[in-house]
């Protein structure tokens, strides 16, 4: 095996092999891969936890892809894999020697991993994620999706399209952020070169280092994770390495419409193979482009003059001008990765909502509810906002804690478009009143209140949209309740 584990596989390590956080999703998955599929021996896992019973119920939080009777049977396999496992007060011990170690995409946000895992990079030691073994583990060909919003649609359709629209014998395999929808690295491994392999790449899986793809794809840059970067140069220089590290055989995907993206035009451009421009004819005759003429989905490719036509996106059914331009993306992403572009139009029009972005949940008494709980920054609420309420009047349901956003374009489209607001507490939903003094509002110390009270503003006609605009909400609020059964609940439609 070539790569990260080569030493380990060809028997050439000088150093040891660490896995942090053994109960996450994660951890789980490389563990189970490492040790029980591949055999590696001495390989060691570090938990918080400070036992193994504490271990147990980590790891059944954390791991809910599975139904209980499966999740049982992983729990007992992952204890019974000859590992050192180190709890407690023995977490990161032993990383002097460490050559590899594998941790979360968030383990600098946990004050126990600090000075030990800079320290150890420091003394030498690479650090990695599963997202990193995943893109080396793949032989095909690999696309990256990132943005401050609308990533997981897009990737999403570039998938969907793929599975749709691959040459025969070629394979689509699905990764990313969703912890319920993992994608098994031994499949990753006995995958083919012919095989496509889409990825959602995260703020932080870039923050300090290149995801090596073949194919990225940026969404849009707002401002956003700060406080996982230091500032918004940073967080837009994480985003730019998905594009900049496909160099110079690789296909980079920037909008049209984004003025943080188009900033980023010239130095992709001198730096990656191909450019694909999605919103807009470029006006560069050697990148590609997709854009909309009316509801015409029309594509010129890369150094070409001719245009083709791809397809009718009013059988697009997701709503708002935000989703259409996710569509554009996600068609220049899937041609640059192989698709036929004669496939394209009847997959896109099959693409069913993702659940918590603008999904409807029920129809009752003529007020429909939306839950958009996905939607944690000011744009993106805005963007939900202005797709619904095109031809409904909203009641609109916020939460949350602020992250210094700009909230003055989800107070105007709220004002525009919203009969009343519900906010429940939290710093986020202050600054959002504040940007939005005139909009009739009414607050809530919960969700369940929150749902009861827009349920008596809205009528006939009306949407009520949950759509945060604000952090944190679904850890605040939702806590793990399954929203649909509260809005069935509350409706008396259980």
């Amino acid at each position: 095996m070539s790569g990260l584990l080569a030493p380990w596989t060809d028997g050439g390590a000088t150093g040891s092999l660490h896995v942090i956080g053994a109960s996450g999703a994660e951890g789980v998955a490389l563990l189970l891969f490492l040790v029980d599929e591949l055999g590696l021996q001495g390989v060691v896992a570090h938990d918080f936890s400070v036992d193994q019973r504490a271990f147990a119920r980590s790891f059944r939080k954390a791991n809910t892809a599975w139904e209980r009777p499966e999740r049982e049977a992983i729990l007992k396999r992952l204890l019974r894999l000859p590992i050192e496992l180190r709890l407690g007060d023995q977490y990161l011990r032993g990383l002097d020697d460490a050559q590899l170690i594998f941790a979360s995409q968030n383990w600098f946000n946990y004050p126990s991993n600090l000075p030990a895992l800079p320290d150890a990079v420091a003394a030498g030691a690479q650090l990695r994620g599963v997202v990193d073994l995943a893109m080396d583990l793949f032989p095909g060909v690999r696309v990256g999706v990132t943005g401050s919003n609308g990533k997981s649609t897009t990737a999403g359709l570039v998938a969907w399209m793929l599975r749709a629209a691959l040459p025969q014998g070629s394979r689509l395999l699905h990764g990313g952020n969703d912890r319920d929808a993992q994608v098994a690295l031994a499949d990753l491994r006995g995958a083919s070169s012919a095989d496509r392999l889409v990825w959602e790449v995260s703020n932080r899986h870039l923050r300090d280092r290149v995801v090596p793809v073949d194919v990225g794809v940026l969404t849009n840059i707002t401002r956003n994770h700060i406080e996982d970067h230091g500032s918004f140069e940073a967080y837009v220089a994480a985003k730019a390495r998905l594009l900049l590290g496909t160099g110079p055989r690789g296909q980079a995907v920037l909008t049209a419409g984004d003025p943080h993206s188009q900033e980023l035009l010239p130095s992709v451009r001198e730096h990656v193979g191909t450019v694909w421009v999605a919103g807009a004819p470029s006006d560069e005759p050697e990148d590609g482009s997709v854009w909309l003429d009316g509801d015409a989905v029309l594509l010129r490719r890369p150094g070409a003059s001719g245009v083709e036509s791809v397809g009718d996106a009013s059988t697009f059914t997701l709503p708002g001008a935000h989703n259409r331009q996710n569509l554009l993306s996600a068609v220049a992403g899937a041609v640059a990765a192989g698709a036929e572009v004669k496939a394209l139009e009847a997959a896109w029009s099959r693409f069913p909502a993702l659940p918590g972005r603008l999904e409807l949940v029920a129809e009752h008494e003529g007020v429909r509810w939306v839950y958009d709980i996905q939607a944690t920054t000011a744009p993106a609420a805005e963007a939900g906002i202005r797709a619904i309420g095109g031809d409904r009047t909203t009641v609109l349901v916020v939460g949350g804690a602020d992250k210094g956003m700009d909230y003055s374009g989800m107070a105007e489209a709220a004002g525009r478009h919203c009969r009343a607001v519900v906010a429940l507490p939290g710093t986020g939903s202050d600054a959002f009143l504040a940007a939005a003094p005139e909009l009739p509002r009414v607050l809530a110390d919960d969700l369940d209140a929150g749902l009861a009270q827009a349920r008596g503003l809205a009528q006939p006609g009306d949407t009520v949209l949950v759509s945060p605009g604000c952090a944190f909400f679904s850890s605040r609020f939702v806590a793990g309740r399954n929203f649909h059964g509260r809005v069935r609940a509350l409706l008396g439609t259980a």
